[in-house]
């Protein structure tokens, strides 16, 4: 049996979830859903929100983060991380967990039935939730697939010996944050973009070296600007044929490490002569798999993005773009490229519900106020009664 905390609401058995149906003709849809059962050492979630980010978006694709030996079948819930208040709580969670405010994660690796952020209830393990104090949910709600994935990143080129390293999209959130967080460790970033008023939004947050992937130079001027700085690794998030181009670019005895599948093709164009007498490589670089992960320093990592969040969110603060309910999925996931560039979008699955139980606490103070012979102006203060 677990604890549970209720504030004004009373949690049903039912809630509102942006589902993956099985649909041939819409990828998501929202829906009324079971309200998650959680275990001992997990918590039940009330999400105040959750972002949407490239991974979320392909794993409701189905194309993303699922490993073989884990089929998902519709209906689940997509969404991978998120922010809120802990409503419940198992046997073996410390109490004290209860009704904090906190950042966490889900995993659907080893879950029979997958719950995850884009919804008005979800589960976490209590382990991965992290306590935010008075930091707002829209901030805090994207501590971890962006930021974490920036520190692996850090890790890895320094375990691999490089001076430096190549980004591909480079002006997604994740890119920009990258640029800052590069800055303040004196690492050199050399950054990807497509289009032209991208290379001057990354040069406004001091972004020193910039390549444009439609330059029909962009494989010399990679090749020049990887050697002269000493850079051996390149994290791409695009594929399809970028990736080729990039192992061209790159010199002798390079890694590129696939994060990402932007482009939704097939990896093309390699040159064998890059693999056979030059000693690149190209792997798959999965977050969940990285050193980071195997040695325990993600518990660090995730404390350290906090306290940055927490002192004004230098390095780590996303950048908002729009804010959105439950309802508004098809329209952003659909779409999600054209907004991606602006900044994260964010659901807020209880927004219509925080504000019903506003009105009901009003109405209900107002009817208190009536019995007892009070007037309510406007304001919600209390006021004599004119006889």
């Amino acid at each position: 049996m677990g604890i549970a905390f209720l504030d004004m609401e009373k949690i049903g058995e039912k809630m509102r979830a942006v589902i993956r149906s099985g649909n041939p003709k819409t990828i998501v849809e929202v829906s009324e859903v079971p309200v998650p059962q959680f275990g001992a050492d997990e918590c039940l979630i009330k999400v105040e929100a959750a972002p949407i980010n490239p991974s979320d978006e392909y794993f409701a694709k189905d194309v993303y983060g699922v490993k073989s030996d884990l089929i998902l079948k519709p209906p689940y819930i997509p969404g991978f991380e998120g922010s809120g208040v802990i409503v419940k709580v198992g046997a073996n969670v410390p109490k004290e967990m209860l009704n904090k405010r906190v950042t966490f994660c889900t995993d659907p690796h080893g879950k029979p039935i997958w719950s995850g952020t884009w919804a008005q209830y979800t589960v976490s393990h209590y382990q991965m939730c992290f306590p935010i104090g008075e930091l707002p949910f829209e901030d805090a709600c994207c501590f971890f697939v962006n930021p974490v994935t920036i520190l692996a990143f850090l890790q890895e080129m320094k375990l691999r010996g490089s001076k430096g390293m190549v980004h591909t999209a480079a002006a997604s959130s994740l890119g920009k944050m990258l640029v800052k967080v590069c800055l303040k460790n004196n690492v050199e970033l050399v950054n990807i973009v497509r289009r032209p008023e991208q290379e001057k939004m990354l040069k406004d947050l001091g972004a020193k070296h910039i390549l444009n992937q439609n330059d029909p130079n962009f494989v010399k001027n990679l090749q020049e600007i990887t050697k002269k700085l000493d850079i051996t690794v390149c994290f791409d998030a695009v594929a399809g044929g970028l990736t080729g181009q990039l192992l061209e670019g790159m010199p002798s005895h390079s890694s590129v490490l696939i994060y990402g599948s932007l482009s939704l093709t097939l990896i093309k164009d390699i040159n064998p002569k890059d693999l056979l007498f030059e000693g690149k490589k190209l792997e798959g670089f999965w977050m969940k798999n990285s050193p980071m992960f195997k040695t325990g320093e993600i518990v660090d990592a995730v404390k350290s993005i906090l306290v940055d969040l927490g002192t004004g969110g230098h390095l780590f603060k996303p950048t908002i773009a729009k804010q959105i309910k439950l309802e508004e999925c098809a329209e952003y996931i659909n779409g999600y490229k054209k907004f991606a560039t602006e900044g994260k979008t964010i659901f807020r699955p209880n927004q219509a519900q925080k504000l019903f139980n506003q009105l009901y606490s009003c109405l209900l103070y107002t009817s208190d106020a009536a019995d007892e012979g009070l007037g309510v102006d406007l304001g919600g203060r209390r006021s004599s009664k004119q006889k």
